[in-house]
């Protein structure tokens, strides 16, 4: 009886204190809810020692993509490429990363080299696109002044000799001005000279340039790809399908810096304006070399960085589990469901491509200058930033179909804007909707795929996402805006392509609605830690 009264008051006593242990972990969970403002949850936000690495790379790598990229349009321009061939180097980029993307993403997660392959790539993108900005420029020529004096005085040679000089080779000195001469008659011979600069140059020497730079994007290209991809890899595999949330914190510091610094290029570069005649021309020349200066060491505190990167590979060679085969994720862009994914991916990748090619070209023509430009590109991804700090709050009220439509429909707007405005600032509040098309889209994009994925096969979809996004989506812009460009002018277009948009998005929604997704590793099991 004793026994059986001791018991009970055990069973008592332990079930008062799991009643207060309760409590008191309600009183905790209340205690940090009213902390937390609404329905944010600090977490998000709080640094963890961790991803610090994470946050570092994406504030070096990105923030030397900014230092560079944006002005690099109209680098090719001072050198006197034309818009196709402008067109030609910035296409052939991203068209080299569409194969070589997905392959080394492959080969990463077949063999299970992925750290080995970011820092051979990081090391890449610091060697081959620094050497960019020190190969020699073309030599200038008088040669075509004659021309360029008739041609300025006297606006109907354009009818009359246009004729007569078209058959010219390129390699003719008045090849440049027979080109001037098929410009829209919209456009003033003295605004068409100011727009392709060949005509000043010795064109063999323009040649050597062009050809020394192309190769020099192609090689690096091709080894660079798979650096942001596994870079997105990396971070996706350590945050787990729980905290995928967390990406768009980590991957904000690179929009903030990418942002940060093409202000800063920009306002550095317009210090070295100079103003030069050249047969009767004015012409504005800047020195870029600050803007390789700048690419090359924050893209070195970058390759310092990626060391210091860790993959799951480790662990599963340890543990000697077979090796993945990476042809699944290939086979799942076959259905309905995720190949209108990969359909949006694609034009998505091709607006941006155009949008980055002469979105600036254009503002520089209707009376931009480079700080301008700096400033542009610092509203389009302090929005990038934002968004990717408030996304996942969205995403709790949106799905993710809604917020994809709204993002395919800021494509839209953007380039009716892009087509029909007159005054170049109004690019500032326009670039604001960068966050919901670019930022917004991208996260939905990384969060409904990779999860459709296990992480063995992260390498590989984050190389085939970025290779068609990055690669064949923006090659494929830069190419198709190259020629529609120099045969259309900037606005035709734009035009264009924010018709496009609207049929890609009415594409994306019914094959959402009248398709399934479907479970592609349903008999896959994750390795737990």
């Amino acid at each position: 009886m004793e026994i059986e009264l001791m018991v009970h008051e055990e069973k008592d006593l332990s079930t008062e204190s799991d009643i207060k242990t309760e409590a008191k972990e309600n009183d905790q969970l209340t205690k940090k809810q009213s902390t937390t403002c609404c329905w944010i949850d600090r977490t998000y936000f709080r640094i963890e020692p961790s991803f610090i690495k994470f946050k570092c790379f994406f504030f070096f790598f990105l923030g030397a993509i900014g230092a560079m990229f944006p002005f690099f349009s109209v680098f090719y321009k001072q050198l006197g490429f034309s818009p196709n061939e402008i067109g030609i180097v910035s296409g052939v980029r991203p068209m080299v990363r569409f194969f070589s993307g997905p392959l080394w993403g492959f080969l990463a997660d077949r063999f299970r080299i992925s750290r080995v392959v970011l820092i051979g790539s990081t090391f890449a993108w610091l060697v081959c696109y620094t050497s960019v900005g020190f190969v020699p420029p073309p030599s200038k020529t008088d040669i075509n002044c004659p021309l360029v004096y008739e041609l300025l005085s006297n606006n109907s040679v354009r009818a009359n000799d246009s004729a007569q000089i078209m058959h010219l080779s390129p390699t003719h000195s008045g090849f440049y001005i027979a080109r001037v001469l098929r410009l829209r008659p919209d456009v003033t011979p003295a605004e068409s000279l100011q727009q392709d600069r060949g005509w000043m140059f010795d064109q063999d020497d323009v040649k050597r340039v062009f050809i020394t730079i192309l190769v020099l994007v192609l090689v690096g290209e091709f080894l660079q790809a798979p650096c942001e991809p596994l870079a997105d890899s990396a971070i996706v595999g350590e945050l787990g399908d729980e905290g995928i949330d967390k990406y768009g914190y980590q991957r904000a510091f690179g929009s903030l810096s990418l942002g940060l610094f093409s202000m800063f290029m920009g306002g550095a570069i317009i210090t070295t304006r100079k103003m030069t005649v050249v047969c009767g021309v004015e012409i504005v020349d800047s020195d870029y070399r600050i803007v390789f200066y700048t690419f090359a060491g924050k893209m070195a505190c970058c390759f310092i960085t990626v060391w210091f990167f860790k993959f799951k590979e480790q662990q599963y060679q340890e543990e000697n589990t077979p090796k993945p085969n990476p042809l699944k994720v290939f086979r799942m862009f076959l259905t309905v469901h995720y190949g209108s994914w990969l359909i949006c991916v694609l034009f998505t990748g091709v607006c941006n491509g155009v949008i980055w090619g002469f979105l600036f070209w254009h503002i520089e023509n209707i009376g931009g200058t480079q700080l301008l430009i700096g400033l542009a590109t610092t509203v389009c991804h302090f929005s990038e930033v934002v968004m990717f700090f408030l996304v996942f709050i969205i995403l709790k009220f949106l799905s993710p179909f809604t917020f994809m439509i709204l993002g395919l429909l800021g494509f839209c707007v953007r380039f009716s804007i892009f087509a029909t405005m007159s005054n170049p600032w109004l690019i500032l509040p326009t670039e604001v909707l960068q966050g919901f098309s670019f930022a917004g889209v991208w996260f939905v994009y990384t969060k409904q795929l990779c999860a459709s994925v296990p992480s063995e096969y992260l390498g590989t979809l984050q190389g085939l996402l970025h290779g068609v996004y990055w690669g064949l989506g923006a090659g494929s812009g830069f190419l198709i805006g190259g020629v529609l460009v120099q045969n259309y002018g900037a606005r035709v277009t734009f035009w264009i392509f924010a018709i496009g948009s609207f049929i890609n998005l009415i594409i994306f929604a019914i094959a959402q609605k009248v398709s399934k997704r479907p479970n592609m590793f349903e008999n896959y099991e994750e390795l737990k830690n």
